[in-house]
């Protein structure tokens, strides 16, 4: 699929804006509650991280603030002095924001005077988060009560209990138990659900979602109650994946634009953002040390961060096709698999290739990792092997369509499997596996 980054209009958020507009006179204008939605709806596209036009984001507060060769692009009390507010009303068009588009409403023009005026004070949390994670949280449309047919299943993970599984359905997350029960579902979830992390500790799940083409999304819902939490980052692209650290204090997210943003829990806000890939990150796995992170990137490349300078230590090449998933096998030896077909095991410290574990004809979409081995999954067959690469252990086909997605539970003794036809299998021990199609009212 092609997550090329554009922009499609959706009405309720046209609406939203719209409404957010309408401020009297004599009222206070809200940054959060007015100024972001227009800026973020008319202006951010241009003047985010990836495009700076004229060398200007405003995709912030503090980018907002102050123009890229560090003059202020806003002065208190003062509009008229204010670039941000001169491009929007000047009378040539060539240099009247927004280029290449209708000039801004009066309204909205008298709302960006009117705020600036008043101060362009800041009421948010912290003057660095980005401004589409200041909107309010979208709410979803409901997920069918009654499935018409099968998804394809992208995310699946183990409930915090081992006892149930969660897994990416349509508009939500189900529940179900190992004997193929649905037991419940949680709603106000993106339209397909991409990643699924259970908090190490707390009763949180940490979800990645989106439309293509349209929005990605980072949400945490309660897991004991099913609500929504918060939501952490939006972009304009899916977001593939998003992952706990190992103490649960900090979020990694793959964004769509190629970067990895580490974000803290507890404040929602950027601790740093991680870059080098030239295209979408599709998978992010943080070592057990919490201290470096593994990245996979349509770009044909694996890489091994330090999270806590933000600097790419190691950048694994040896694949010709978009790498699928990432993983640390031991300290110091990452395993990457791609469309390529082909499984590597390599060094994080400098790259290198060890050895190629397995060689497809077809893709080979994910990994899933236990303590004593890890398995590797895609269009044909399941492998598994000893956790430090040394050897095989297993080989079957538990279906006839692809393995889209696997996971092992806490003790690896566990191993369940969703498929592109909307299949979940498990497998215990060396008993018969159990299959149960995941298909909610069905």
């Amino acid at each position: 699929m092609d997550y090329r980054k554009h922009w499609r209009p959706c009405w309720a958020f046209v609406l939203l804006t719209s409404l957010s507009l309408q401020v009297n006179a004599d009222d206070t204008v809200s940054f959060v509650a007015n100024v972001a939605p227009l800026l973020q709806k008319q202006c951010v596209t241009c003047h985010d991280a990836e495009l700076s036009e004229a060398d200007y984001r405003i995709d912030t507060y503090q980018h907002l603030m102050r123009l890229g060769d560090g003059s202020p692009a806003v002065i208190s009390r003062q509009p008229d002095k204010s670039k941000l507010f001169q491009v929007l009303v000047h009378e040539d068009e060539t240099l009247r924001m927004p280029s290449d588009s209708d000039p801004l409403s009066e309204t909205s023009i008298n709302l960006i005077k009117t705020w600036i005026k008043q101060g362009a004070a800041f009421d948010g949390g912290s003057q660095d988060q980005p401004l589409n994670s200041l909107l309010p949280a979208r709410q979803h449309p409901l997920p069918p009560t009654k499935y018409p047919a099968a998804i394809p299943l992208s995310a699946l993970a183990f409930h915090p209990s081992q006892s149930q599984l969660l897994v990416g359905g349509y508009h939500e997350i189900t529940i179900w138990n190992l004997n193929g029960k649905l037991a419940s579902r949680i709603p106000n979830q993106g339209e397909r659900t991409y990643s699924i992390d259970p908090h190490p500790t707390l009763p949180h799940v940490l979800t990645s979602s989106g439309t293509p083409g349209l929005i990605g999304e980072v949400r945490v819902f309660d897991l004991s109650t099913g609500t929504l939490d918060s939501v952490l980052t939006i972009a304009d692209e899916v977001i593939l994946d998003a992952r706990y650290s190992p103490d649960g204090n900090t979020i990694a997210v793959a964004m769509p634009d190629g970067s990895t943003r580490l974000i803290d829990c507890k404040t929602g806000t950027e601790k740093l953002e991680l870059l080098g890939h030239s295209d979408q990150v599709v998978s992010v796995a943080w070592h057990p040390d919490g201290k470096r992170l593994g990245t996979a990137s349509r770009d044909h490349t694996a890489k091994i961060f330090d999270c806590q300078s933000g600097a790419s230590v190691a950048t694994f090449t040896g694949h010709t096709k978009p790498v699928n998933d990432v993983a640390f096998v031991n300290h110091d030896q990452a395993i990457s698999v791609s469309d390529d077909g082909t499984a590597q095991l390599w060094s994080v410290r400098d790259g290198k290739r060890i050895r190629e574990l397995a060689k497809n004809k077809a893709p080979i979409l994910t990994l899933a990792m236990a303590p004593e081995q890890f398995a590797v999954s895609g269009a044909l067959d399941t492998q598994w092997f000893k956790r430090d690469g040394s050897q095989p252990l297993k080989r079957f086909n538990d279906s006839n369509a692809w393995t889209t997605i696997t996971v092992f539970d806490s003790s690896g003794e566990t191993f369940a499997s969703g498929t592109q036809a909307g299949q979940i299998v498990v497998r215990k021990h060396e008993s018969e596996p159990l299959r149960f199609d995941a298909i909610p009212g069905r």
